[in-house]
């Protein structure tokens, strides 16, 4: 351990191609959730919106590129399309809904 990691713990060491860099991660980084990979058969808001139209109910099936839901968010209108070949599982939202960003809108199977 250097003199100056053990003067100062704050700094986080990262090495990118074979250089050394020391900075210090402020809290509001240090604390954020890490990353996960998102499940193919959750479909989640992107943003903050409303669900104005639901195309489809349970146990429907739908081919890739099915419109499963028509989606506000920043004044524009988004239709959310079916990823690939499945049947809906489960419908969490309903027409009218404010959702949050990340909140689970329909789940496929």
């Amino acid at each position: 351990m250097s003199k100056k990691e053990e003067l100062n713990p704050d700094y986080t060491t990262f090495i990118i191609d074979d250089t050394k860099y020391e900075t210090i991660v402020p809290t509001k980084v240090s604390n954020r959730k890490a990353w996960e990979r998102p499940n193919p058969n959750m479909i989640t808001s992107f943003l903050p919106g409303t669900i104005l139209e639901l195309y489809v109910k349970e146990g429907d099936v739908v081919k890739a590129g099915d419109k499963l839901l028509l989606f506000e968010a920043m004044k524009m209108h988004t239709a959310i399309t079916a990823p690939f070949d499945a049947t809906v599982k489960a419908i969490k939202i309903s027409t009218g809904d404010k959702v949050p960003k990340g909140e689970l809108l329909i789940e496929l199977k």
